[in-house]
């Protein structure tokens, strides 16, 4: 069951629904740390030192000393939080439940709310650089901002239906991945595995042809997670799908993974290698731009779990750091070359 998968129409959309509802209810949120009791949708890796960890019931959870202590920092939110962005090292956004969206300011240390003017779950968040940002989620809702959250607009999304003869209808998508390629230009994918791209920082969109998504049955492969790498783009999704984009999103190409199995919720790429992530606890190393594929071995209650959110981080002396969380407060850290969880 993916995280990020709450509003996708299927059939599973009632045992979804109940999931959060449970999940909504069954968190303390008096522990000193992160437990089982506890599902972490997203991280981030900040400095070489500095993490974060985001989860139900608007939990957020800060280590200064690279994992090897946390604490959690209050977020004024019993929303879930389910997407995090850092462009620097000071100042990051999260995003989750009812269009939430927070903004700190210190590293994660402390978090103050932003007006997003949506009500809609907001299921991810990326930015430039900290003054563009784009936040995706339920029912077509995209919302973007020029001045580091100060003000959200919302963008005219427009989904392309098969009723294109009637200009005032248009179906709605959950959108469920985002990715900013610079300030004005921005490719976003979800339900159905249909990828939608705007060159005038989200004053139009333009539907861009989708190897995932067959038009004439109106139904494809849902994608839940993207990420910008050297120039180019990279989407992965259900039965461990993965497609690129080397032309800022014009033409995808799938890569064959090997696998047809899991699905995946959670990609980073940094200079052609990269961490997937996904249900069953799985876990990838990619390296070769997306061409070589390595099954990680995980702890044996980590297969019990969906991991959701992962964030990737190249140190000073050149070596990748990798921040993994997900379902009943799994988390594990990449370092070295191996994984501690």
């Amino acid at each position: 069951m993916s995280p990020l998968n709450k509003f996708n129409a299927n059939p599973h959309s009632l045992l979804i629904l109940f999931f959060l509802a449970v999940t909504a209810v069954s968190c303390s949120c008096d522990e000193a740390v992160f437990s089982t009791n506890i599902n972490l949708f997203a991280s981030a890796v900040i400095t070489d030192r500095d993490y974060i960890l985001l989860g139900d019931r608007g939990n957020i959870f800060q280590s200064n000393d690279a994992a090897k202590s946390w604490k959690r920092v209050e977020s004024n939110t019993r929303s879930a939080l389910v997407s995090v962005c850092f462009p620097d090292s000071q100042n990051g956004w999260a995003v989750g439940q009812d269009g939430a969206v927070l903004h700190s300011t210190d590293k994660g240390k402390t978090w103050a709310f932003q007006v997003s003017g949506v009500h809609t779950y907001l299921l991810a968040v990326d930015f430039f650089d900290v003054l563009n940002g784009c936040a995706v989620g339920a029912d077509s809702t995209v919302i973007m901002t020029a001045d580091g959250g100060k003000t959200w607009s919302v963008s005219p999304f427009r989904a392309p239906s098969a009723f294109d003869d009637d200009p005032d209808f248009a179906e709605e998508y959950n959108l469920l991945a985002v990715s900013m390629i610079d300030a004005s230009q921005v490719c976003v994918a979800g339900d159905g595995g249909r990828i939608f791209v705007t060159r005038d920082a989200g004053r139009s969109w333009t539907d861009v042809k989708s190897p995932l998504y067959d038009e004439e049955m109106m139904e494809g492969r849902n994608l839940y997670a993207m990420t910008y790498d050297n120039g180019v783009l990279y989407a992965a999704g259900i039965d461990c799908t993965f497609i690129c984009s080397k032309d800022q999103g014009n033409t995808w190409t799938i890569i064959d993974t090997g696998y047809t199995d899991p699905d995946l919720f959670a990609i980073d790429m940094i200079g052609g290698t990269g961490i997937a992530a996904g249900s069953g606890g799985h876990v990838f190393l990619i390296s070769d731009r997306g061409k070589q594929w390595e099954l990680l071995k995980v702890p044996e209650k980590t297969t019990r779990s969906w991991l959701s959110g992962l964030d990737l981080r190249k140190t000073g002396q050149g070596n990748i750091i990798c921040l993994l969380t997900g379902q009943n407060g799994v988390s594990g850290l990449y370092k070295n070359g191996k994984f501690s969880w």
